[in-house]
């Protein structure tokens, strides 16, 4: 069930960033909540003290998702509104 709970925050995260946070005119508005996500990861990884190689894998793929969705959602927003590079 916790599994489950986890995918759906992460499909509502996904759809906030991707069609909300990054359709502004503003590039950075949209990488607050990945940021917001990666401070949040690292506390926890420290707070816990779990330093293992799958702790550290999963902080890698949880700074890997959050940079790629941030990037999705910037490219979409410059191909929606036609924006040909960056200034």
């Amino acid at each position: 069930m916790g599994f489950i709970i986890f995918l759906l925050v992460l499909a509502a995260l996904y759809l906030l960033e991707v069609y909300v946070l990054t359709d502004t005119k503003h590039f950075w508005v949209g990488g607050i909540l990945p940021l917001l996500i990666d401070i949040l990861t690292i506390f926890l990884m420290v707070a816990s003290k779990s330093y293992s190689f799958h702790d550290f894998a999963m902080v890698f793929l949880v700074f890997f998702g959050t940079l790629c969705i941030w990037g999705y959602g910037d490219d979409r927003h410059k191909k929606k509104n036609g924006i040909r590079k960056d200034k």
